[in-house]
């Protein structure tokens, strides 16, 4: 299992917020560089970098600072929040072999987009499925797809993506638990998909609890912004 390190931005800050809300808004860190080299130092890996503005659509958006992280660091990364074009998946993608996209809401609006990527930048796609009592949500976690959460597994699975990043939007930013019934679910249904689980995680305990469900990775947000654990710990486990 990956431990991949959150680094959410808003404002070219390191800020967590609760079940997506602005409001609930806390900034760690002015330094977004800083943060990615410190998760790097410490055995992340992977980094899951989103930009929060331009997922919420502020009218801002935190693209140069991610750049900059990208050149700063070696490890993978992830990056996610706001992207709703071909062309800047491209640019991502292009940018450095070892990145990732996470698709949302462009994937649920357009999916016959999605099917237009080559074969070979698909692998390198993440669906995230983001869903409260299992309705996938978009925009933000602000709108109904109009899509179930199997549903859409299994839509992205056919077309060709096995990667998908499932946040239980009820837990996201909580420290109540990861959402370990629905992954089981899932793999009970579908094989040789790979899982992120986002959300909830609290201490170690949760870690080896998500372990145990074959998970692929587990994002590592406000439990380790608020030093309730340690990359290192966590790699101690996985």
């Amino acid at each position: 299992m990956k431990s991949i390190a959150a680094i959410d931005l808003i404002d070219n800050q390191v800020v967590r917020l609760v079940n997506g809300k602005l409001e609930n808004k806390t900034v760690y860190n002015n330094d977004p560089i800083e943060t990615a080299k410190k998760w790097e130092s410490e055995g992340a890996d992977r980094l899951h970098l989103v930009d929060l503005d331009a997922a919420l659509n502020t009218g801002k958006n935190n693209i140069d600072v991610i750049l900059k992280i990208i050149d700063a660091v070696n490890i993978p990364i992830q990056i996610a929040g706001g992207i709703r074009t071909i062309n800047t998946v491209n640019k991502f993608l292009e940018k450095k072999e070892v990145i990732n996209v996470v698709l949302g809401t462009m994937a649920f609006k357009e999916p016959e987009t999605i099917k237009k990527i080559t074969k070979k930048k698909l692998c390198r796609i993440i669906i995230a499925v983001d869903h409260y009592n299992e309705n996938i949500m978009i925009s933000g976690w602000k709108e109904f797809s109009g899509m179930k959460l199997f549903d859409a597994i299994k839509l992205y699975q056919e077309i060709g993506i096995n990667n998908f990043l499932l946040t239980n939007i009820s837990k996201d930013g909580t420290l109540d638990g990861p959402d370990v019934n629905t992954i089981l679910k899932i793999n009970n249904i579908f094989k040789s998909i790979n899982i992120i689980s986002s959300g909830g995680i609290s201490d170690i305990t949760d870690i080896i609890r998500l372990r145990n469900t074959n998970c692929y990775g587990v994002i590592l947000g406000k439990a380790l912004y608020d030093k309730k654990l340690t990359i290192n710990q966590v790699q101690k486990v996985i």
